[in-house]
Order: structure tokens, then C-alpha cells, then sequence
């Protein structure tokens, strides 16, 4: 890493759940710092119609221009609440909200109008993020890994993994090396289940899986599954894992025995895939991270040791909001990151500007 850099550059995520969006407001260096965080909740209504509109591969037109102004702004109000002067603010990278993502086509989308975003905050925005790296051959995702081997780089070799709707894994080789590659589910499946059968968003903590037990015969069918017999670099979204297309084999047993099983599942893909790559340490970031039975549960499946992000300064639901930020500040630099290893793309400059 480079000395310290005196500018500030805001992260915004907005993740598969599509509950709320959160934002940061980071320096770089040789240490990440998190000087600021803000969040808006999203509207039931709207995180309903994001999801919908994933699940139709993009949906109604006119719905979905409807749902990028609404996110947008959703993202306007978390920067509002990092409460900075937009003038001391190098640039906002800002994701946007995901509702189709086929790489192997060479489509995705990502919800977000960065020149209103640029009007409503009074700073540059980049975003777009994945197209650049899809243009190159890439699969576009997950973009966390490249950010992954900065914060955790003084702890190599080790595993990052991301716990959002859709896990993903960084491998930090002893070599310095960097792979990555989504896992699977993370807590989207769980957080479909729980609110489809229970209400509210998520299984805080974990509490009604802990209460259930793993069904061997309704895991393994979901081992089958297509997408984890594929070769990195992979990526997926809610168009594999949506609960549309688990309801039927969930029903067969008790729902929370089947909740406890999705969280198996989840568990089982992060510990084998660190165990796999020959790691003995584990960082642990999103927000499954927060899920202690999830995370209880990766530690007993996992031999080595198994820590949150936290231990490298950065909250584990802050830290792609924070890879966001940083994206920003490479593409400000005119740097390109490489993502070969991990999105099988190239070394591209990422992501598109909007002045302010």
C-alpha cells in the first residue's frame, strides 16, 4: 500500500437483499480508515419491486426506470448521512442495485442514475462498475476480492469471505497472489425463506435456524445444484438462487429444519472452499458475519482460525460499501486494477465518471 492519501472518497452499497443501502466515507493508504458511516432503509415496496424485477430478469421498463430513481436517491440519502461537504469529497463509487446479471451473455444492469446522483450529493460519481470488466471477457463479479487483497494483504496467506446475499471468496496466496470467485448462496436464500415463512427481513442471528436441524436428504439435493460444478472465474445472482427456485424441495420438510439447512449449506461452501485452497485462517465480512449461528457454524466446519473483518479495522457489513470507495479512488488515480484472477476479465481502468 501507498502513504496515506489525504482525500476522502465515499462508498455506497446496495446488496442483493435489497434492504437499504449503506455508505462510508474512507481514506487509503497504507490503513484503510472508516471515518463515517451512514444507512437508509429502503421502503418495503421498493426492496419488493427490486426483487421482482431481478426475478423477471429486468422486468418492465418503465418499472425498472422507476426503481433506478428510487435507488438512486435511497443512495443520495445514505451519503447525506455520512454528513460531509460534498466539496471535500475526491468521488462517490456507488454500485447500484443488481436485477440481471448474466456474464456468460455478456449482460448485466445495476440500477443507479449517476448523474442524479451527482446532482442530489454535489460530487463526482463513478459507477458501472462491471460493465468495463465484462467488455474485456470478465465475468464482471464479485469486485470485492480485488479490495479483499488490500485490507487483508499484511495476513497472507488467508481467506476472505463475503457473506451478502450471494457468498464470495478471496484466496490470498503465500506468493501474493490473489484469487476469487462467488461461492453460492449467502444469506439471500436464508432471508427468502425467513420472510416467507416467518415475516421480517432476516433470521437475526440465526436464532430460528439454531432452533432447527440440518436435513441430510434435502442437503444433498441442494449440492446438485448446476452452478457449484463450475470453474472459477464464476459469478451468480438472484437468476440461480432466488427462493422461486427452492420452494418446492424447502417444502418437503419442516421450515425451520429447512431454514438450518440453508444455513448449512451456506457454512459448508465458505469452509470447504478455504479448506480447499489449503488456507488456515479465515476472515469473515458482510452481513452474515453478523449471524452468529452462521458463523458459529463455519468455525466448527472450518479447521483454522475464523475471524471477522474487524480484526483488519472495517465492520463486516461496511466493507463493500468501503471496496466501492476504494474502486473510486482507482479509477480517480487512472489505475487498473487487475482482475484476471478473479473475474477472468483483464487490467482495466473500472467503472464510469459523473462530474458533478
Amino acid at each position: 500500500m501507498s502513504a496515506q492519501d489525504a482525500r476522502l472518497f465515499a462508498g455506497i452499497m446496495t446488496g442483493t437483499s435489497a434492504d437499504g443501502a449503506d455508505a462510508v466515507l474512507a481514506r487509503f493508504g497504507e490503513k484503510t480508515d472508516i471515518l463515517a458511516r451512514g444507512r437508509a432503509e429502503a421502503h418495503p415496496d421498493l426492496a419488493e419491486t427490486l426483487r421482482d424485477l431481478a426475478r423477471k430478469n429486468g422486468g418492465d421498463v418503465l418499472q425498472a426506470m422507476e426503481a433506478r430513481r428510487d435507488v438512486t436517491l435511497l443512495c443520495a440519502e445514505a451519503f447525506a448521512k455520512l454528513d460531509v461537504k460534498s466539496g471535500e469529497v475526491a468521488a462517490i463509487g456507488c454500485h447500484g442495485q443488481t436485477i440481471l446479471h448474466r456474464p456468460r451473455m455478456g449482460l448485466t444492469l445495476q440500477l443507479l442514475d449517476g448523474a442524479l446522483l451527482a446532482e442530489r450529493t454535489g460530487a463526482d460519481v463513478i459507477c458501472d462498475f462491471r460493465a468495463r470488466d465484462i467488455a474485456a471477457g470478465g465475468e464482471g463479479a464479485p469486485l470485492a476480492p480485488l479490495f479483499h487483497r488490500e485490507i487483508f494483504r499484511d495476513s497472507i496467506p488467508c481467506a476472505a469471505v463475503n457473506l451478502g446475499g450471494i457468498a464470495n471468496i478471496t484466496i490470498l496466496d503465500s506468493d501474493g497472489g490473489a484469487r476469487g470467485w462467488d461461492l453460492g448462496p449467502g444469506n439471500m436464500l436464508m432471508d427468502g425463506w425467513h420472510r416467507a415463512r416467518c415475516g421480517g427481513e432476516f433470521d437475526a442471528d440465526g436464532a430460528w435456524a439454531a432452533g432447527g436441524k440440518a436435513n441430510p436428504n434435502l442437503l444433498a439435493k441442494l449440492r446438485l445444484h448446476p452452478f457449484l460444478s463450475l470453474s472459477p472465474p464464476k459469478s451468480c445472482g438472484r437468476e440461480e438462487f432466488d427462493l422461486s427456485g427452492f420452494e418446492g424441495v424447502l417444502s418437503e420438510c419442516d421450515p425451520r429444519d429447512a431454514q438450518a439447512t440453508l444455513l448449512e449449506w451456506t457454512a459448508e461452501l465458505a469452509a470447504q472452499a478455504a479448506a480447499d485452497a489449503g488456507m488456515e485462517k479465515m476472515y469473515l465480512c458482510g452481513g452474515g458475519a453478523k449471524n452468529g449461528a452462521l458463523r458459529r457454524r463455519i468455525g466448527e466446519l472450518f479447521s483454522g482460525a475464523v475471524l471477522t473483518s474487524d480484526a483488519a479495522g472495517i465492520p463486516p457489513e461496511l466493507v463493500e460499501a468501503a471496496a466501492f470507495a476504494w474502486l473510486a479512488r482507482t479509477h480517480v488515480d487512472g489505475a487498473a486494477p487487475d482482475a484476471k484472477s478473479v473475474t477472468g476479465g483483464g487490467t482495466r481502468i473500472l467503472g464510469a465518471r459523473y462530474p458533478a
